[in-house]
């Protein structure tokens, strides 16, 4: 026998896999995955998939939600016995964000990163033009640090050495190459202040 259709042309099984199913594979993927690093905060959940070099080397906060298909391209290279990647206390990370952190970058509490954003402290070595770049390999470019309350808009692009000031907004699509002030506003390519102390 059929099951009865809802106002919306599914069924009641249907509705309630659609409805809760993701989360439930949500919830067993951040039970597998949550082992592998070097700390892993109270009630933080990722999405499948996730690709993560090193996460011996991550310490994630409480509360963190990553979204699926995001790549924390990580390196383990410190001496000190500090995370290369510190992701903190409910920061929220959208879909296909893309992290290099090769020694050190830092995202701070409350920390909101939406799709397709990029951002790290690696660069490429270009300085013998009789080889490639690819060739040269890659080195340290400079740490990185999100300040609170910080916002980065969609396909926005953050390069080494950039800090990223408290409750400052980082426009779709800018590409921030110099440091931004805390409660500001920046956009543009490569990113400029629009607007000053908005939340002062």
């Amino acid at each position: 026998m059929n099951e009865m259709l809802s106002t919306t042309g599914k069924t009641p099984v249907l509705e309630a896999w659609l409805a809760y199913g993701p989360r439930c594979v949500g919830l067993l993927y951040t039970a597998l995955m949550r082992r592998r690093f070097r700390r892993w905060g109270k009630g933080s959940r990722v999405s499948p998939p996730l690709r993560v070099s090193c996460p011996w080397a991550i310490d994630i906060g409480e509360d963190v939600a990553i979204d699926e298909h995001c790549v924390l391209n990580v390196k383990d290279f410190r001496t000190d016995g500090r995370a290369s990647l510190m992701i903190g206390d409910g920061t929220r990370i959208g879909r296909f964000v893309h992290i290099n952190a090769w020694y050190d970058v830092v995202i701070e509490s409350q920390v909101l990163i939406t799709h397709r954003v990029i951002l790290g402290d690696e660069t490429h070595n270009f300085g013998n033009p009789d080889r490639s770049i690819l060739a040269q390999g890659g080195a340290f470019g400079g740490a990185v640090l999100l300040r609170s309350g910080c916002w980065i808009g969609t396909g926005a692009a953050i390069l080494p050495g950039v800090v990223v000031g408290k409750n400052s907004v980082v426009g779709a699509n800018a590409v921030v190459t110099h440091d931004v002030p805390d409660c500001a506003v920046v956009a543009g390519v490569p990113a400029r202040v629009i607007r000053r102390s908005f939340c002062q």
